[in-house]
């Protein structure tokens, strides 16, 4: 029997080796197909990327997005609505920054993003250690040397000036609420309780305006990646979605 296809997004600064701690599982039950960033030099090249990942494959898929790449999937989720069957939103948001005109308070301040832009061109390494460490909880930090782990698990030079600061612009100018509302795929949104990077509150308008088609998991203690720190958790609560798990 043919493997159902999962196409996996991932996160500003990262590549596919981000899935490590989850990859071995989710192999055993899908076709993984990894997008990856490298390369890319404006926020036009983002969704360009995953529009040519998705033409590439045939037939119906399913798409797992973190972080930024979760702005992607659910842009795409809307494009190829007949293609793509099942939507995982991991650490999610329609848009990362706040929007005092609509009263959305959900994301980071547009000036904490722009001052980012700057320190990775002034010292890209004190930035990005400080990006890392903030991608966990205070109480996951306190567990185990994840940071240590995680840079020791990922490229932490894959990225180029130009990709970085490209995906800075697309967190600041990409909004796809409006999207939210015509996804026909079944959505599972996995989010952290003690994310710092995208607020469980951004998950949550996520899935008010979907119209019943999402469901929604906090994921207790965790930060930005609930994949890394709770890797056995999340891959149950994704084979559960999709079919492949014990629904015991």
């Amino acid at each position: 029997m043919e493997k159902q296809k999962l196409v996996m997004l991932p996160g500003w600064s990262m590549d596919s080796s981000v899935w490590k701690p989850v990859t071995p599982v989710l192999s055993e039950c899908f076709q993984l197909d990894f997008c990856e960033w490298h390369g890319i030099n404006s926020m036009e090249g983002y969704t360009k990327r995953v529009w040519k990942l998705i033409e590439k494959e045939k037939g119906k898929l399913s798409l797992l997005g973190w972080s930024l790449g979760s702005l992607l999937a659910i842009d795409a989720a809307c494009k190829y609505k007949d293609r793509v069957e099942k939507l995982i939103l991991v650490s999610g948001t329609s848009r990362f920054t706040r929007d005092k005109e609509t009263g959305y308070l959900c994301g980071w301040p547009k000036s904490t993003v722009k001052k980012m832009k700057k320190s990775v061109r002034v010292d890209r390494e004190k930035t990005m250690n400080s990006f890392y460490s903030s991608l966990f909880s205070s109480k996951e930090l306190k567990s185990k040397e994840y940071v240590a782990l995680l840079k020791a698990d990922i490229n932490t030079n894959a990225a180029s000036f130009m990709e970085l600061e490209a995906g800075l612009d697309y967190l600041l100018a990409a909004d796809v609420r409006e999207h939210l509302g015509s996804i026909r795929a079944d959505t599972l949104i996995i989010h952290g309780e003690m994310d710092t990077i995208c607020p469980k509150e951004a998950s949550l308008y996520i899935a008010q305006r979907m119209k019943g088609k999402a469901v929604l998991h906090i994921m207790e203690g965790a930060g930005h990646v609930s994949f890394y720190s709770s890797s056995d958790d999340f891959s149950k609560l994704i084979l559960k979605f999709i079919g492949q798990g014990d629904n015991k």
